[in-house]
């Protein structure tokens, strides 16, 4: 590559986690040639290689672990940045929301000369309580809604940990601005708006390539799925398994949960209950409006560029027929259980025929080698033992 050039541009999406982050990494990366081919450069060499840079960055450990392979990441990522002769560069990390001014201050600095743009995507706050909540319970937490969301709103940051910190640190816009205010021109930091899940599907991808300026064309993102929150049953029933299969499964919990629940056992267990979705304590919708409102109000006094339409944070609607994750019958709990058990047992099924198939494949293989060996010894015998060779195989000619 022919190194930094004049004008290069670089994007860092800095969150939040849970408003269209997980989608952009599966688009980033799934897109990564393309997008080198039209002169963006997205500077990962693995699917997960951005969690490392800003565990990096941001000098953390996640669960108690620090993967030695994180030291020096962000570093190795800006220098392909660097190396990088084509026009723009993007990056995105919704942790990276939650850096200091110093440590904004050493991402910035490592990228330039290249002029750093930052990117915050943020939709109205009782859906990102909503989505962060349940992404707590994808990760071994137990804690209930009504409790999570009533420490949120009374304590604020002060709320135990992680969760004050982490949702407040990471999801409130104002806050997380603020800090990359410190280090990036105000006329570089970019707000998109998101409305509520399920609303206008692709409207994600098109304002963050518009922003950015990739060619939404020249990319391929039509299988890749939309964040969309678990019913009320699914992210219930999660939430207790998570007491049972925390502890016993360990470090394998996060892509066993990922391969085998979401999207798969959960689901299919509650096709027959119904997906009702989740909905705010009514004590605290109209907090959570107002809140957004006083934030909507803020973004737009900042002076922020707007992809989207600061509107849609206070005027998104939550769905009429919701219902509490306290609130699920037992009874349905217990119906969804039996489907998870029931669709986790057919998937056992067909893995142990994946497996007799394979075994089978495999002592077949171990024939015909034997067969092989065979014939040829048999073509270096005597002629009645050819013979006897050519009918033991079926083989003619030899």
């Amino acid at each position: 590559m022919g190194g930094d050039r004049p004008g290069k541009t670089v994007y860092l999406h800095v969150g939040a986690p849970t408003a269209g982050t997980a989608f952009l990494h599966d688009a980033l990366w799934a897109n990564r040639r393309r997008l080198g081919d039209a002169g963006v450069c997205y500077p990962i060499a693995g699917p997960m290689e951005h969690f490392g840079a800003v565990m990096d960055l941001r000098e953390m450990s996640w669960g108690g672990h620090r993967d030695p392979a994180w030291d020096g990441a962000w570093d190795r990522m800006a220098e392909r940045v660097h190396d990088w002769d084509g026009h723009t560069a993007v990056f995105s990390q919704g942790l990276l929301g939650g850096a200091t001014e110093h440590q904004a201050k050493r991402a910035v600095a490592a990228l330039e000369p290249a002029e750093v743009h930052v990117v915050f995507a943020t939709r109205d706050l009782g859906w990102q309580l909503i989505f962060d909540w349940q992404e707590q319970i994808r990760h071994t937490h137990t804690i209930t809604f009504e409790r999570f969301v009533d420490d949120l709103v009374t304590l604020g940051p002060g709320a135990p940990e992680p969760y004050g910190e982490m949702f407040w640190g990471l999801h409130d816009a104002v806050r997380v601005l603020r800090t990359w205010e410190s280090v990036v021109p105000r006329e570089r930091v970019h707000v998109l708006t998101l409305p509520p899940p399920g609303e206008r599907p692709g409207l994600l991808w098109d304002r963050f390539s518009a922003l950015t300026g990739i060619d939404a064309g020249s990319c391929d993102v039509g299988g890749i799925a939309e964040e969309e929150p678990l019913s009320v049953i699914e992210a219930e029933l999660l939430r207790r398994l998570n007491e049972k299969i925390a502890p016993a499964l360990g470090g394998d919990y996060e892509r066993l949960v990922r391969d085998h629940l979401i999207g798969y056992g959960l689901t299919e267990a509650t096709d027959d209950t119904g997906r009702t979705r989740m909905g705010l304590p009514a004590r605290h919708a109209a907090w959570a409006a107002e809140r957004t409102r006083e934030l909507a109000g803020s973004l737009r006094a900042s002076g922020y560029r707007v992809a989207g339409d600061l509107d849609e944070l206070t005027t998104s609607r939550h769905p009429e027929q919701v219902l509490l994750p306290g609130d699920v019958p037992d009874e349905l709990v217990a119906a969804a259980s039996v489907g998870v058990a029931a669709a986790l047992l057919r998937e056992l099924a067909r893995a142990n025929e994946r497996i007799g198939l394979a075994h089978l494949q495999g002592e077949l293989a171990d024939v015909r080698e034997n067969l092989d060996r065979l014939v040829q010894a048999a073509a270096a015998a005597p002629p009645a033992l050819q013979r006897a060779a050519r009918r033991a195989t079926g083989r003619r000619g030899l």
